[in-house]
């Protein structure tokens, strides 16, 4: 068998990514916000900032300037937060006739249009200052990370620019207790060789992005200078505490993946892309998988310095063994971002997916004033509109955009998470009238009140707001606008899941549902219903054997039509895991894995290829255990396989096919399952 891996969704793409008028569009810096149905991009340009919006981050239509300003130039890395339906936009620049580029200073321009313009509103800083992100923590604070030369640009060891951190007391006006995130330690990272004449190199650490999995942070950046062969992406880890409250960026213990010790970058070249930097995260169309977009360029192009020859690409973000992984930069066709298992803009009101089961709503098409295709469904506020889609399902992720007016009565809508009957069902109800946001769970017709936040100083019912709802059996978590609102327990009983609005015309945009299961630490308790096992099993660091006996395991789901990433750890270097899928035996160790059929090893294909070779070397957890991440995902006939830095693809015609796992002196630390099939259409 060959080591080919082709696609196996029905919806790809190819990088750098198209544009609607076929023309190639240069992206500098790009960072990409989703905003209700449509992405938006903003990109650097010596005349303004440029914006672009795509329905899929794969199909681009460009806009031109969002944002220009007379007597300046070099408009840099801009970054976009939505605060209470208003755009604020971070980005330096500098006086059109000034040479020095250390005279970009950071400014904060707003608008409530995603597509501008923007209006100027604020300077940030007096000095050199650049590569913004401004990010809302779980602990209520307002951060900016920004890369400058304060606190490293005099060092006598490694002077450059570093990634540094500072809260905001508004959006418009620092703290001014700026603390260093990342700084230079590696000659990787070095921009100029001996630029003062003093033997000194100078070094530079930029492009910083913020962003959690799990119970982890990770920051992204982009380190040395993009016409280097060496520009590459790196990033730095810390752990989030269990309170989300008391999660405070700017006090984590950050742990920079690189220390010198070994270089392994998460984006680095390959023989046919070169210049991967400066990247942003965002979550694809099924609101679960996270997406890295970089700028790079094609490597046989000749390089022209001074000529802007950075262009936009997107790679699939993943997860393994504590840390990060892509098989970018990719240059050949790949599968496209996901779809949700529902998924609605209500650009013809409610589709056939959705059961109404009362009241009424219709679609209204806004007038571009906040954005491109601003369609929403409007609830008739006559009576209690409820509507639900999908299957009947436990383990279910619901995104969706949701604002309504509040009048003398009040203002009540949101999402259903559970709907058997009405005697049974669970909701999150925002109540604008009262100030508060509740999980309401009816078991039998007793309803409880599970969660209540009451007191949202400052927050805009009547404008956009994203809510989302992570359901895992019997505990729902909520976030609004990303950051952590609330978990409580409910009724484990499954349901459809929809929206509702009591007598209130609230309008729901960009609705996803997505099958999706995510289970680590504590969560791993309910590992018991995604399987089926004779074994005794006990939690202890990861599911392990009750004994010293090995372990069987079958997955209760099919592998057709669902992707799992399984995370392992040996409790010795002699533990050994088998995964088998009818014929085929993933054997692994500490050493790494192998793919057997009828006891004969197949080749694998290196995923990412690149010039410099990845660091092979075992990864180890905090308990000093080797770990492996192994992805695995079945469509269309076609089974694949993932661990670190090699995949294989094969023959799959078995589409009930199950997963068998043998744990043999090793632990299952990490399980999800998130499902590859969208609105009945596999791989859509």
């Amino acid at each position: 068998m060959s080591a080919t891996i082709a696609p196996l969704t029905g919806s790809t793409y190819v990088n750098p990514v198209a544009y609607a008028d076929g023309k190639a569009h240069t992206a500098p810096d790009p960072f990409v916000i989703r905003y209700r149905s449509l992405y938006y991009c903003y990109a650097t340009d010596e005349h303004g900032i440029l914006v672009s919006t795509s329905p899929d981050l794969v199909r681009w239509t460009s806009h031109g300037y969002c944002y220009t300003e007379a007597g300046r130039k070099n408009f840099w890395a801009p970054s976009v937060i939505l605060i209470n339906g208003i755009f604020h936009m971070y980005f330096s620049n500098m006086p059109e006739h000034e040479a020095d580029t250390h005279n970009e200073i950071m400014r904060v321009a707003t608008s409530a249009n995603p597509l501008g313009p923007f209006e100027k509103r604020a300077e940030l800083f007096n000095t050199f200052a650049i590569d913004s992100q401004v990010v809302w923590g779980d602990d209520g604070n307002l951060y900016l990370l920004y890369a400058d030369n304060q606190v490293t640009g005099l060092s006598e060891d490694r002077p450059g620019t570093s990634v540094m951190i500072d809260r905001l007391a508004t959006p418009f006006v620092r703290e001014g207790n700026p603390r260093p995130l990342i700084v230079p330690t590696m000659d990787e990272e070095i921009f100029a060789r001996n630029r003062f004449g003093d033997g000194r190199d100078w070094h530079t650490v930029e492009g910083a992005t913020y962003f959690t999995y799990r119970d982890r942070a990770f920051i992204t950046y982009s380190a040395n200078a993009y016409e280097h062969e060496d520009y590459f992406v790196g990033y730095s880890a810390a752990p989030l505490p269990d309170d989300p409250a008391a999660a405070h960026i700017d006090e984590m213990d950050w742990s920079k993946q690189l220390n010198g010790t070994s270089f392994d970058p998460l984006l680095i070249r390959s023989p046919q892309v070169e210049g991967t930097g400066h990247n942003s995260i965002v979550k694809a169309p099924n609101a679960i998988d996270d997406w890295i977009v970089y700028h790079g360029r094609n490597a046989d192009d000749e390089l022209y310095v001074g000529t802007e020859q950075r262009v936009m690409r997107i790679d699939p973000l993943y997860y393994a063994e504590n840390g990060l992984d892509t098989p970018g930069p990719t240059a050949d066709e790949q599968d496209g971002p996901l779809r949700g298992t529902v998924q609605d803009d209500f650009a013809q009101g409610l589709g056939q997916q959705w059961a109404v089961i009362s009241g009424a709503a219709h679609a209204a098409i806004g007038d571009n004033a906040d954005g491109e295709g601003s369609t929403a469904l409007v609830a008739d506020e006559a009576g209690t509109f409820v509507a639900v889609a999908g299957e009947s399902s436990a383990t279910q992720v619901v995104d969706v955009w949701a604002k309504a007016p509040v009048n003398p009565l009040g203002a009540r809508f949101g999402i259903v998470v559970r709907y058997v009957d009405d005697r049974n069902l669970t909701k999150v109800e925002i109540d604008a009238g009262r100030n508060l946001i509740a999980v309401v769970d009816v078991i039998g017709g007793v309803v409880s009140e599970r969660a209540v936040r009451t007191r949202f100083e400052g927050f805009d019912f009547t404008a956009w707001h994203e809510y989302r709802v992570e359901r895992r059996y019997c505990r729902l978590g909520v976030t609004i606008d990303g950051r952590c609102f609330e978990s409580c327990t409910i009724s484990d009983q499954p349901g459809r899941a929809g929206l509702f609005a009591v007598r209130t015309a609230a309008e729901f945009s960009a609705y996803v549902a997505t099958e999706h299961v995510n289970l680590w630490g504590a969560r791993l308790r309910d590992f018991g219903r995604e399987i089926t096992t004779d074994s005794l099993l006990t939690i202890s660091d990861g599911i392990r054997p009750r004994g010293v006996k090995p372990a069987d395991i079958t997955l209760r789901a099919p592998l057709n039509g669902n992707r799992f990433v399984l995370d392992f750890a040996s409790h010795t270097d002699n533990g050994r895991t088998l995964v088998a899928v009818g014929d085929y035996r993933l054997s692994i160790t500490a050493a790494g894995a192998n793919l057997m059929h009828d006891g004969v090893a197949l080749n694998a294909a290196a995923q990412p290829v690149r010039l410099r070779e990845l660091n092979h070397q075992i990864r180890r957890g905090q308990l000093g255990r080797a770990i492996l991440t192994v992805r695995i995902e079945a469509l269309n006939g076609l089974l694949r396989i993932h661990v670190r830095g090699k995949s294989w693809q094969v023959p799959c015609a078995d589409d009930d096919a199950h997963a068998c796992i043998t744990l043999d002196r090793t632990s299952l630390t990490g399980y999800t399952r998130t499902a590859l099939v969208a609105d009945g259409r596999k791989g859509a």
